[in-house]
């Protein structure tokens, strides 16, 4: 008999083809943080006061694993990136913060992961381009600012809340949302209205408990809106709230017997640390997540890579959210050319028209996402889009999509009731 063959061993991946003008040197006078060696930003971020309790502080190490990246793969024009400054804002103190940035303009842009953001209209009108972590409406209508996600719709009418419905056997909805936030209030509406418009496609789907009278910290706790829930039958919980929050109502969901009995869909619970130590309280529960998660493998070289640069690291959400402001930080030096500047900087970036951090975000085109599209669908995505894991034994398991294909997505432009397809955004 002849031998079997040997399996074909999988093919490496190439190595992407970087542009032939990275390497170019020209030397740069009167740009602030350039110098012939290094290309310097700064860093404010809520580390001091956190009222989460997370790690906010990784978003600083996404930014210096992406810079080591590039940096050990020959830097850009000649020059290493370096974040030279890392700003606490303390909570409150973000506008003093940016004042002192803008104030001793020793750095090309400004990348912010911060609670609040008093100082956007400050590093906005003062030419600074800045990454940031966007959790803030203050990230819209600034030409210079730039999120990890554009500027979103959180209060629109969309099939995503009544399709997961659908999906875990759910009739009947339970919604959250902070009384003293504005931005949590809005959503809640938001997913009221969907789940009402698309009721008669979700099967007859009805929300039988709302509160949005609720305050951050839930110090009162929540046993009467618990109690009230299970006495209308309430089997998915939606809510627009933090980590702690949800918690908060897992465990009251404990005490009244009642936590096997019903889902909760999380927006901003995609912590491990936190899951694991609250594995019984989340079981089977989905969490919203605005990335590919780091349980799902895609075929993209900066996947790959920040894996790689961040072997050493726990990686929290904010390490991933650096990575990617540093990531378009470089594409956007890349367009501007070896004699860049600020402007030239920001222009670039608005110049990028379907930019999906090669496959980890849902697409966005910089040149019109800038103003909430709220009431401007021009601004808005071209589809909406859902990635979500389901909590199991207290780790993370993709739920949405397919392999390969991580995202749910649904075209923004229609809005009848229509099945989301499986999406890749790599390349």
């Amino acid at each position: 008999d002849e031998p079997a063959p040997e399996p074909e061993a999988e093919p490496e991946p190439e190595e992407p083809k970087e542009p032939e003008h990275r390497h170019d040197f020209v030397p740069i006078s009167g740009v602030p943080g350039v110098n012939d060696d290094e290309i310097k930003v700064t860093s404010i971020v809520t580390i001091s006061n956190n009222t989460l309790g997370t790690n906010i502080a990784a978003y600083n190490d996404g930014i210096e694993a992406y810079f080591n990246f590039i940096n050990e793969t020959g830097g850009i024009y000649g020059r290493e990136l370096v974040l030279a400054n890392k700003r606490d804002d303390q909570l409150f103190m973000n506008l003093p913060e940016s004042l002192a940035m803008v104030e001793e303009d020793d750095s090309l842009a400004a990348f912010v992961a911060t609670l609040l953001f008093f100082g956007a209209d400050t590093l906005n009108d003062a030419g600074v381009p800045t990454f940031g972590w966007n959790i803030h409406n203050e990230f819209a209508d600034r030409r210079n600012i730039f999120g990890n996600i554009a500027p979103s719709c959180i209060g629109c009418i969309h099939q995503l809340f009544p399709y997961i419905a659908t999906q875990v056997g759910a009739s009947k909805a339970g919604i959250f949302g902070y009384g003293n936030s504005e931005n949590s209030k809005v959503c809640a509406e938001g997913t009221r209205d969907s789940i009402e418009h698309y009721s008669a496609e979700a099967g007859g789907m009805t929300v039988e408990f709302f509160d949005t009278a609720i305050e951050f910290g839930l110090a009162g706790g929540v046993a009467p809106q618990v109690s009230e829930m299970k006495d209308k039958g309430v089997d998915i919980i939606y809510t627009c709230l933090d980590l702690n929050g949800m918690r908060t109502i897992a465990q009251e969901l404990v005490k009244q017997d009642y936590r096997d009995q019903v889902i909760m869909y999380h927006p901003n619970t995609y912590n491990h640390e936190f899951v694991a130590a609250n594995a019984d309280l989340f079981e089977g529960d989905l969490v919203f997540v605005q990335f590919v998660p780091f349980e799902a493998e895609i075929d993209s070289e900066l996947q790959r890579r920040f894996f790689e640069y961040t072997a050493d690291l726990k990686l929290e959400e904010q390490t991933i959210v650096g990575w990617l402001n540093a990531h378009l930080f470089y594409d956007g030096l890349l367009a501007a050319g070896p004699e860049f500047d600020r402007a030239s900087l920001m222009e670039a970036v608005r110049g990028f028209d379907d930019y999906s951090h090669d496959g980890l975000t849902n697409p966005i085109d910089w040149s019109r996402q800038i103003a909430l599209p709220n009431d401007n669908p021009d601004a808005d995505y071209e589809y909406r889009c859902i990635n979500a894991v389901e909590i199991v034994d207290g780790a993370f398991v993709q739920w949405t999509g397919e392999p390969g294909k991580p995202w749910q997505c649904w075209e923004v432009a229609r809005t009848d009731w229509h099945e989301p397809e499986a999406f890749s955004f790599v390349n």
